[in-house]
């Protein structure tokens, strides 16, 4: 962590408690806003972005929270592209809103203050709470989660939460048409399977390229096992990678179901491995 980051925390530990929270959206968009433009919030598959995606293109980001792969699509796709990014939580959505303004990429972005999942309802979210009193948004997940079990004292990171009123879609019934859907992003603290269960035709269709976030001890909480979630993509003929830039040497390796740990994954069907030739391994199985 920088000398700046750490000042920012501070300054956000001690700001939370002496301002409202309306002044704290604007103070906590600033300094993620500083994040993303400088690359100090950064995570390694973005680099994926630019081979996944391609101007004019359209793309979705679910779990949008402060926008920082909506920003990165949004400069691959250009003025005529578009990317819809999904954040339920109403504090994060308008900061998410804020940052794209300061950041210059509001004109591609269309934001929606909705999750996804299997069904089109109002649900209550659990946010993470920081010593502060400041929200963790970006931990939020759906309540009912069970989280107190084994693992809890290396899951769970914080000491209290807050439950919030938000709406869930299902992407298949709000989605508007899109004529060619070639790369999504989905980071949604282990509801991955109920979002691709409300995307069932989305995915058949498309097939898109979909970097996601996998966590095995959240989807347990809900009770989906791993192979729940994977099975999904491989029964469509996707093939599972996990990315790598060591040593400035980006590649994709193909993984097993039984290697996956808590990290980000590429799920990526073969009509779209043309795009990232450059990546995969030779002996794709």
């Amino acid at each position: 962590m920088t000398a700046n980051s750490t000042f920012r925390k501070l300054a956000k530990t001690l700001l939370y408690p002496l301002s409202n929270e309306k002044t704290f959206k604007y103070f906590q968009a600033v300094s993620k806003a500083w994040d993303i433009k400088s690359g100090s919030w950064f995570e390694p598959e973005l680099d994926l972005i630019e081979f996944g995606l391609r101007k004019g293109e359209t793309t979705l980001d679910i779990g949008g929270n402060y926008g920082l792969y909506a920003y990165h699509m949004s400069r691959v796709v250009g003025k005529n592209g578009n990317v819809y990014s999904f954040e339920p939580i109403a504090f994060t959505f308008e900061s998410h809103k804020v940052v794209s303004k300061l950041l210059g990429f509001s004109h591609n972005l269309t934001l929606f203050n909705k999750g996804c999942s299997n069904e089109n309802a109002k649900i209550e979210f659990t946010v993470p709470v920081q010593q502060s009193g400041a929200l963790a948004s970006g931990l939020t997940y759906i309540r009912g989660r069970n989280d107190d079990r084994i693992g809890k004292e290396i899951q769970v990171r914080w000491d209290a939460t807050r439950d919030v009123e938000a709406e869930v879609v299902r992407l298949d019934d709000f989605l508007p048409e899109i004529e060619d859907l070639p790369f999504m992003k989905m980071d949604i603290e282990g509801a991955e399977f109920f979002c691709v269960q409300g995307a069932e035709k989305l995915f058949s269709r498309h097939l898109p390229a979909t970097i996601c976030e996998i966590n095995p001890w959240y989807l347990e909480g809900f009770g989906v096992k791993t192979e729940e979630l994977t099975e999904f993509f491989t029964s469509k003929g996707y093939k599972i990678f996990f990315y790598s830039n060591e040593k400035d040497r980006k590649s994709l390796k193909q993984v097993r179901v039984d290697e996956i740990v808590e990290d980000n994954y590429l799920f990526l069907h073969p009509s779209r491995f043309d795009r990232f030739t450059s990546l995969l391994p030779s002996n794709i199985e």
